[in-house]
């Protein structure tokens, strides 16, 4: 039997800091790796949080300082997969932006060329 994709929004992976809160206090750092507008997949090690337990994502990105309640609905030895206890098409609408308006690296010069003045 094949496991069904159960997310209904799409996915964009990401790379980003975030600070896991349990009871109000900062638990542990992670690195956000994949975002939707409902949830985000947090790569951890050595954090068992069991289903239904509730989290709050806190984390800077663009100049912002978010801070997101969501409960932990998937866990396994590399990371926890959350979902935001509101949407949050902001966040995703912001990354993307943000993704998009980086620049394109540098293509490499050529070497030895020597380039001349009129």
């Amino acid at each position: 039997m094949t496991q069904q994709e159960r997310r209904y929004c799409a996915r964009h992976p990401i790379d980003l800091s975030v600070y896991i809160r349990y009871r109000r206090r900062r638990f542990r750092g992670a690195q956000g790796r994949d975002l939707s507008v409902g949830g985000m997949y947090l790569e951890v090690h050595a954090l068992t949080l069991p289903i239904g337990t509730p989290v709050e994502l806190e984390f800077s990105r663009l100049g912002r300082h978010w801070l997101l309640p969501a409960v932990v609905v998937h866990g396994s030895h590399s990371g926890i997969h959350v979902m935001f206890r509101d949407p949050q098409p902001a966040l995703f609408h912001d990354i993307i932006q943000g993704a998009d308006a980086s620049p394109p690296p540098l293509a490499p010069q050529p070497r030895g060329e020597v380039f001349s003045q009129p």
